[in-house]
């Protein structure tokens, strides 16, 4: 089944965030400055604010129009699901001269406390309009032409929901890091790739691309994961039989910093988190014959 529903193909960008302004500035301006030529498609950028306290709310409603901005009005305990959250559109134009720097395909979503990525991206994508969704970290950096690759893709295989790239690891200051490459893998089947991951033999992060569709169909991000909620997903959309197709391109610029969570995912850290994704989805995964064996 085509993805598009008869409209033009538009992808939605969705980045939660937490006290990383300065990060947060320039992976909205590599996503701003995308190059989409000769593709007639559409895309958007949705940002998270998650409680930040370091000016984050001030930069962005100094520099959007208020049809643009949301705030969610909320119990403050992350207790209750996103679904039920109060939405409220900001009124007041805080702009100099009614112009700020930011283009109009920014959306800003302001929570007054700090969400778990969970949360964090299940409220982006309530708020998106795409028919796919890419996911960029507030301090990740997207390539010119990683939009454009990611819908050339799509337009070729319409029938396709889930694609994954490459991407590269970088210092805090953008400088490459050598040996620390990202390369996808390319499977026959679901099964193949989900014995992969709980072989602990091939991973996926945030070099996807993937429809609404799916999302809904899994019912998005999983409310109750802490870390690996990205991988928790991934597998349920294996598990649910969409094989993702994979793209030898460079999505993304993965930032490795003090701050950065990754930096504390060690060996044990991952195979904990793989053994608590199997045991939520024990059924589904021992019927299809995919086993439990963290080899490496």
């Amino acid at each position: 089944m085509n993805q598009l529903d008869g409209r033009k193909l538009k992808i939605s960008v969705v980045t939660p965030s937490h006290n990383r302004l300065e990060y947060l500035k320039e992976a909205v301006m590599s996503v701003s400055v995308s190059c989409l030529a000769p593709l007639d498609i559409e895309f958007e950028h949705i940002i998270h604010d998650c409680g930040s306290t370091d000016g984050t709310k001030d930069y962005f409603i100094a520099n959007l129009p208020p049809q643009r901005i949301f705030y969610i009005k909320d119990q403050g305990d992350n207790k209750e699901a996103t679904k039920d959250r109060q939405w409220i559109q900001a009124t007041e134009d805080l702009r100099k001269g009614g112009k700020g720097e930011l283009a109009d395909h920014v959306t800003f979503i302001r929570s007054e406390h700090k969400v778990p990525p969970s949360q964090a991206r299940n409220i982006c994508i309530q708020k998106s309009t795409g028919q796919f969704i890419c996911v960029l970290d507030d301090d990740d950096i997207f390539l010119q032409r990683t939009i454009h690759n990611f819908a050339h893709a799509i337009l070729l295989n319409p029938t396709k929901k889930f694609y994954v790239s490459d991407f590269l690891r970088v210092n805090e200051h953008l400088q490459y890091m050598p040996k620390e490459d990202y390369y996808g893998w390319v499977y026959s089947s679901p099964h193949e790739m989900l014995q992969a991951i709980f072989d602990s033999c091939h991973f996926i992060q945030g070099n996807v691309c993937f429809s609404k569709k799916l999302y809904d169909e899994v019912g998005g991000y999983d409310e109750k994961v802490g870390m690996a909620e990205d991988l928790d997903l991934y597998v349920r959309f294996l598990i649910h039989g969409h094989l993702n197709v994979y793209l030898p391109m460079i999505s993304h610029l993965h930032r490795m910093h003090t701050a950065n969570f990754s930096i504390g995912c060690d060996r044990d850290k991952h195979h904990k988190d793989l053994t608590d994704i199997y045991g939520r989805n024990k059924d589904r995964l021992t019927s299809m014959g995919v086993k439990l064996t963290l080899s490496n």
